[in-house]
């Protein structure tokens, strides 16, 4: 059975692979503009894809799963793109790959973005210079906040933020924020606090008594360092743990706090815990 909800208008190119529950909107343009047989494009389960975004390849992209690409925007893929789970673009975003372009995890670029690996101006035949193609590289869970500027083969730490406007010319350091034209480091400002993983897992418990008033065929219990949802109907199952100390089960999805993985089976209570969650209280990396 096809999963995949792809809008009429929408233009596909039939090497795309797509895995499951993914969202395609109307107008969106996946073309693949050579006829290399090494030419790859891969999206994982549940992404959704907005209207009229268009992506155009010469190259190779691949997209894990959870991922939201906006109304139109445009990623062009000369050389490569790759990008991880849980990440959420902006409208109007342009993604580059001319000089190959890697996104790890859980990275929120807001709108009107531009990512670039590349620079091209005058005619290399009189002498122009001002040409390079450099990889651009963004680690786990970067915020840019919107309308920044991300230049060519930079390294965004992770967990680092840039406000709005910012234009990124260097390196960010790992959990710090940036902001200005060029954005400079904000000493005193940090977004993130430690938190422990006994308090990862209360927050979890109010977060899925929350959604159990919400869907009224799911059950919860708990156990000494579990949560377990039961659809009664569905006859799904869906188990929270602190510790990533159980057997992989194919029959039931299994998420852990420790790590923040999950062992995946895409049946429907999952997804819509997984929904629940994914706005700004958790998200998870599958392990399978």
């Amino acid at each position: 059975m096809n999963t995949n909800q792809i809008d009429l208008t929408a233009k596909i190119h039939p090497k795309v692979i797509l895995g499951k529950f993914n969202k395609i909107g109307k107008n969106v343009e996946i073309s693949i503009l050579n006829d290399r047989n090494e030419t790859t494009v891969f999206f994982g389960d549940n992404n959704v894809i907005n209207d009229n975004t268009r992506i155009l390849i010469f190259g190779s992209l691949k997209v894990g799963d959870w991922n939201v690409f906006h109304n139109n925007m445009l990623i062009m893929v000369d050389d490569f793109i790759n990008i991880g789970h849980n990440c959420w673009f902006g409208q109007n975003t342009i993604l580059d790959g001319a000089g190959g372009l890697d996104i790890g995890n859980g990275v929120r670029i807001g709108m009107y973005s531009q990512i670039w690996t590349h620079v091209a101006s005058g005619e290399l035949i009189e002498g122009c210079n001002l040409f390079a193609k450099r990889k651009t590289i963004i680690e786990d869970d970067v915020w840019l906040v919107g309308s920044c500027i991300v230049s060519s083969g930079l390294i965004l730490g992770k967990r680092s933020t840039a406000l709005i406007n910012s234009v990124l010319t260097k390196n960010t350091e790992p959990n710090r924020a940036y902001a200005g034209s060029p954005a400079k480091l904000m000493e005193n400002i940090n977004f993130y606090n430690p938190i422990s993983l006994d308090e990862k897992y209360n927050l979890m418990i109010i977060w899925l008594k929350q959604f159990v008033k919400i869907k009224n065929n799911v059950i919860l219990k708990l156990h000494d360092n579990e949560i377990v949802l039961y659809d009664e109907i569905n006859l799904n199952e869906v188990v929270f743990t602190k510790e990533k100390n159980i057997v992989e089960n194919i029959n039931k999805s299994i998420f852990c706090l420790e790590d923040k993985t999950y062992f995946k089976t895409n049946n429907e209570l999952e997804r819509e815990i997984y929904k629940f969650l994914y706005g700004n209280k958790a998200r998870f990396i599958p392990n399978n």
